[in-house]
């Protein structure tokens, strides 16, 4: 009896079951865990491996990443139209190969130091002031101030600025139900697109009450990881880009190095080197002989920018 009167004693018993009758324990997950009085094994005893103190019965199975990945046949496994969706991407830069071979101008954007184009840029590519490359004034391959030709615009040189989230590695602006490709416009740390500033100077925001005093990017370039006032537009010829070390001809396409992607980029299908092969017949891409400047490369080797820093595309894929 307990001490109390009326109450019956429950000892020997668990939460008033009978005494012979085992308490219900916890379920386990199915994780690996040490059990209850051997902790101090694992702290002062047991087998020692790969530098840890493991207790009897249990094993250590050490983690390495891999020592070779391939990120194309990654890229295929997660997207089934990768070609299509390679394809997409570098069309505008797949039109700016095609007029350099014709013309013999290369117009690109990149940082002065670096030994590859950021962007290839085409006359359909459009300039900080709001219009085009083709609305801007003839062009050569010497130029180095493109003024513009519209009426009214103060524009005095052809600057790149990208017309496309994905040209900053925004990706994810396509996925919005609302999102109009035509209207997206870079914009300034003070949140008024590129067109919003002044095309001279310090492009200063037009905007009545905004007191940014020149166009200051919050964006990155998707090939080099650096800021948009970075880089420059140059317009250059053939022996021009080839006496400072810069790709011309075949080597002009983008992912010249890896002919998989190359290829889809020319197609939007990994269909081996067919439609390269006759274009290289047809006089459209020139065999032009290396520059030196485009070392041969797999699947797990950046592309070498110069400058003293190493980058490379970092596609996202989603």
């Amino acid at each position: 009896m307990s001490g109390k009167p009326g109450v019956k004693s429950n000892v020997g018993s668990s939460k008033g079951k009978p005494s012979g009758t085992k308490a219900k324990q916890p379920a386990t997950s199915g994780k690996a865990v040490v059990p209850r009085g051997t902790r101090s094994v694992a702290r002062h005893g047991g087998n020692q491996e790969h530098g840890v103190i493991v207790p009897e019965g249990y094993t250590v199975r050490k983690i390495e990443p891999a020592k070779n990945y391939d990120v194309i046949s990654f890229a295929r496994a997660m997207n089934p139209d990768l070609g299509p969706r390679v394809k997409k991407l570098f069309d505008p830069e797949r039109e700016a190969v095609l007029e350099a071979q014709e013309t013999g101008i290369y117009v690109g954007w990149r940082c002065p130091e670096f030994k590859h184009d950021c962007q290839r840029v085409s006359s359909k590519s459009k300039c900080f002031c709001g219009h085009l490359l083709g609305e801007h004034a003839h062009y050569t391959g010497r130029s180095v101030m493109v003024p513009c030709k519209q009426s009214g615009c103060k524009c005095k040189a052809f600057a790149w600025i990208p017309s496309r989230p994905e040209e900053i590695g925004e990706f994810w602006f396509q996925r919005r139900r609302d999102f109009v490709p035509e209207e997206w416009r870079a914009k300034c740390r003070c949140k008024h697109t590129h067109e919003d500033h002044d095309p001279t100077g310090l492009r200063r925001c037009k905007h009545r009450g905004c007191g940014c005093g020149a166009f200051d990017s919050p964006f990155l370039c998707a090939a080099c990881d650096r800021h948009w006032e970075d880089h420059e537009t140059f317009f250059e010829t053939a022996d021009e880009r080839q006496k400072n070390g810069l790709p011309v001809g075949a080597d002009y396409l983008p992912f010249s190095e890896i002919p998989s992607l190359r290829n889809m980029v020319l197609t939007g299908e990994d269909d081996g080197d067919m439609t390269y092969m006759k274009m290289m017949e047809a006089n459209q891409l020139q065999a032009l002989p290396p520059s030196g400047s485009n070392p041969s490369a797999d699947n797990n080797t950046p592309f070498p920018f110069g400058g003293g820093k190493t980058s490379g595309f970092k596609p996202v894929y989603d």
